[in-house]
């Protein structure tokens, strides 16, 4: 895929996982519609495809947020976490068919999650760009505060023109 779109070599570039979580919502939905086995095979291979995409960024953020030494921790705890549903899925799906006489609100139940789950993503480098332009003008009041905070005339030990004075 990095071949098709340069920017997917990049772990920290978020919008190919926004692609792949909105794809695989879409694609669970997809699946009820499919009326011949070759549907259900091309969606089944986008399906692996954004499950893939998913898996495989789950071992650079667990890196990012808690580090190397408690990385494989988060990661056992991220999967066991990923088990609740999907364990519980299918006994509400045949509930849902009990009821319905159909699985289609499952497929769409199902669907929905991933879905949500990409566009809070989307959201991601928007807040994180607000906080760096926050963050910035912070530092530049700092900046500011302190160079008020020297007299006029007086200069900072260490400046180029104090060293060479002599007093």
């Amino acid at each position: 895929m990095s071949l098709v779109v340069p920017e997917v070599q990049k772990i920290g570039d978020p919008w190919s996982k926004v692609a792949s979580f909105i794809t695989l919502g879409v694609m669970c939905m997809m699946l009820q519609q499919c009326q011949a086995f070759s549907g259900v095979i091309v969606i089944c291979l986008f399906l692996g495809l954004c499950e893939g995409l998913f898996i495989t960024i789950m071992a650079p953020i667990a890196f990012e947020l808690v580090g190397p030494m408690e990385a494989s921790q988060a990661i056992g705890y991220l999967l066991g976490l990923m088990a609740i549903p999907m364990l519980a899925g299918p006994p509400i799906a045949g509930l849902l068919h009990d009821h319905f006489g159909n699985y289609q609100l499952a497929f769409y139940f199902a669907g929905v999650p991933p879905i949500i789950g990409g566009l809070i993503l989307a959201c991601v480098p928007f807040i994180h760009q607000c906080q760096l332009k926050k963050k910035r003008l912070d530092s530049g009041k700092d900046k500011m505060l302190g160079s008020e905070m020297v007299p006029n005339g007086e200069l900072l030990p260490g400046s180029p023109a104090t060293e060479g004075a002599t007093v």
